[in-house]
């Protein structure tokens, strides 16, 4: 079975400054592949920072923008996974994912539910994708990627697992949101349970990559995590400081899982269709 080394890039950003993102990121990258790494991943927006407002008409960039040349360069060594914001062929704005591996680019994965609640607005600057699809990564094998807001809806893990993900990478931009009460901050708590449920659920490897620093009045906190496929927590980066967290996947982790308890593979797809369509349609099955 295969095993994989995984560096999370608990990072800070630069807003709106792609020259300084990029050196970051390839700074970062060099020294993944000295260390031996086989992929490493970056939070939420990672090349642009996250609260660009209407300037994301203006950094956004098509997957095969020639600015995006050194990563691909570096790809050759090991698998890229960031977040950049997307110019599509028909010239949407998104909140993408974008791996780069074996010398070439694609966008992965479109921001979904894009939050517009609160200190978010991001409906108003970026459109909301469309499609919930696994990808294939020579070095890391079959993975699911989401962005933040999506893993809030259980249906997007759900769907990547059940089309084959044995790791799943949520890369996220979360802010800290005060509340009264004493210990970690509630939004922490919460992640690391949305964490640990969704891999002990489907069976499979949870990363979480979050961002630090402050951008604005925003202040990220970090606390990126890896869960193995029985719901433990098998490494957590601190709160609110820089760090690359090194991980080690190992896939029999799976296998070892799912022979022990198969209620993942139990799940019953063609009823879940079937009552599915019946909500959306109003008409009872017969």
């Amino acid at each position: 079975m295969r095993k994989a080394k995984l560096h999370i890039a608990q990072t800070d950003c630069t807003l709106a400054n792609f020259d300084d993102n990029l050196e970051r990121h390839c700074r970062m990258t060099e020294e993944a592949i000295r260390n031996g790494a086989d992929a490493i991943a970056f939070p939420e927006l990672s090349l642009s920072g996250y609260n660009v407002q209407d300037a994301a008409q203006d950094i956004a960039m098509h997957i095969h923008d020639p600015k995006l040349q050194p990563l691909r360069e570096l790809s050759r060594h090991i698998c890229i996974i960031c977040g950049g914001i997307e110019l599509s062929e028909e010239y949407g704005v998104y909140n993408s994912a974008f791996m780069f591996e074996e010398g070439e680019a694609q966008s992965i994965h479109r921001k979904i539910y894009l939050p517009t609640y609160g200190m978010f607005e991001e409906l108003r600057y970026f459109s909301a994708g469309q499609e919930i699809r696994t990808v294939d990564s020579k070095r890391l094998g079959r993975i699911g990627v989401a962005i933040c807001e999506d893993f809030w809806h259980v249906s997007v893990p759900y769907l990547l697992a059940h089309q084959g993900a044995q790791l799943m990478l949520v890369l996220m931009s979360s802010p800290l949101r005060m509340s009264p009460g004493n210990g970690a901050p509630a939004i922490v708590e919460q992640w690391q349970t949305i964490a640990s449920t969704y891999s002990f659920l489907f069976s499979s490897f949870v990363g979480c990559v979050n961002r630090v620093g402050n951008e604005d009045s925003f202040t990220y906190w970090g606390n990126s995590s890896l869960s193995g496929p029985d719901g433990t927590l098998m490494a957590s980066a601190p709160l609110f400081e820089e760090k690359v967290l090194e991980c080690m996947l190992d896939f029999n982790a799976v296998k070892r899982t799912r022979l022990h308890s198969s209620h993942f593979l139990d799940e019953d797809l063609r009823l879940i269709s079937a009552e599915l369509n019946t909500i959306i349609t109003g008409k009872p099955r017969r």
